[in-house]
């Protein structure tokens, strides 16, 4: 009885588990460019914590500079833009903290030693949050964000 031995050639080894290690990486999702401003009496508000929340895909973040301009990126940073589709907004004044501060279980912590937020409170939970817009897929989105201030605060 005659035992053939066959041997694969090691460049035809090396190439199939290339392909096969390169096909199981993640795939990411299509994202559309995003920016905006969020004013309030029509002045720019800086450290604005802005997320948008796609029916489907990651949510996208981003956080104004001193012109109440924004651009967002993933969750996980490794994407500039937002899912296309409806998107849930909501916004959180973080200047009275000057910075967010989330813990490790993705909760906020209150960092603010009884200051006040500038804005609303009816804009920091996306599913209650009155801003709601489409982002479109292939075009530069922009959005403009006029925010009403925290009820019987002096604007």
């Amino acid at each position: 009885m005659l035992i053939l031995k066959q041997r694969i050639p090691p460049i035809l080894l090396l190439t199939t588990m290339t392909f096969a290690i390169a096909g199981c990486g993640e795939s990411k999702p299509e994202v559309a460019e995003v920016t905006g401003t969020v004013t309030l009496d029509g002045k720019p508000l800086e450290l604005v914590h802005v997320e948008f929340w796609p029916e489907v895909g990651p949510k996208a973040i981003g956080k104004t500079d001193d012109s109440g301009k924004f651009t967002l990126i993933t969750d996980d940073g490794t994407q500039t833009g937002c899912p296309p589709g409806v998107n849930k907004v909501s916004l959180r004044d973080t200047l009275h903290m000057k910075d967010d501060h989330i813990d490790d279980g993705g909760e906020w912590v209150d960092m603010s030693d009884g200051r006040k937020s500038r804005i609303h409170t009816k804009y920091f939970d996306a599913p209650n949050s009155p801003l709601t817009v489409e982002v479109k897929a292939g075009e530069k989105n922009n959005f403009e964000f006029p925010v009403d201030a925290v009820a019987g605060q002096k604007k």
